[in-house]
């Protein structure tokens, strides 16, 4: 096979549109990485086909910190309901276990919205299972648009330093089987069309408006891939990737 890459970071984000969390493993299935994007809030007023109330409307619910209390562990293939038992921290130090409705309360007050929220134990993203984002990209956008980019703004779930330095290489695997670690296969799909969440700094929430700028006008609108799972197991840091 040939090498591609290597998985530089893994993250993932117990709550949608809230804080991520860094991972030194995971088991990654047909429906995404275990424990990504599990709990989402709606907002009960937005009609539309993208219901969720998050950081596009108040910037701030990025500062909110899930925590698994028992995490599922990569090794496992069945969890229980126990593994998806999470504290929120708030930006103010407060915290909350997910589901007590003192919680959703809290967030309705903060946004002025009627939410509701949702727990699937499939992950629930944007588009596809899996994201994808090369770190060369992040070093290009952040000298195009003359902003220092945080890569976790990009909310990505694999981070890969790729061998090939050349700027989004990553759109060009578009189509293409990729294999990461000893099983899990991912075929690249399509472009991830970007949002306000980039602009957003994950430690403060201050918006940076020129790296969207950037990306409508010099790459329509799209930074980064997404993955469809072909065959599930666990990836770990550091692993290498291959071209199937």
């Amino acid at each position: 096979m040939e090498r591609l890459g290597t998985l530089a970071a893994l993250r993932r984000y117990p709550v949608k549109s809230m804080a991520g969390e860094d991972l030194t493993e995971a088991r990654v299935t047909y429906a995404g990485i275990v424990g990504d994007r599990v709990y989402a809030y709606i907002d009960n007023q937005n009609k539309s086909d993208f219901p969720w109330m998050g950081a596009r409307q108040a910037h701030d619910f990025i500062l909110f910190r899930p925590k698994f209390i028992e995490p599922p562990v990569a090794a496992d293939e069945l969890f229980a309901a126990t593994n998806y038992t999470t504290i929120v921290t708030t930006p103010e130090g407060e915290s909350f276990v997910m589901g007590d409705p003192q919680f959703t309360e809290f967030l309705e007050k903060r946004t002025g919205r009627s939410l509701r929220l949702r727990f699937s134990e499939r992950s629930m993203t944007d588009a596809r299972p899996v994201s994808i984002f090369g770190m060369d990209t992040v070093r290009a956008l952040s000298e195009e648009c003359g902003v220092k980019i945080d890569p976790r703004q990009f909310r990505a779930n694999l981070y890969v330093q790729w061998e090939n330095k050349t700027p989004y290489y990553e759109d060009t695997l578009i189509g293409r089987e990729i294999q990461i670690g000893e099983k899990v296969v991912v075929q690249a799909v399509k472009k991830d069309a970007r949002c306000i969440m980039i602009t957003l700094d994950p430690d403060t929430a201050a918006p940076s408006p020129k790296v969207l700028e950037t990306v409508y006008h010099s790459h329509e609108g799209y930074v980064g891939i997404y993955g469809a799972v072909l065959r599930e197991g666990i990836v770990r840091v550091g692993d290498p990737i291959d071209a199937v």
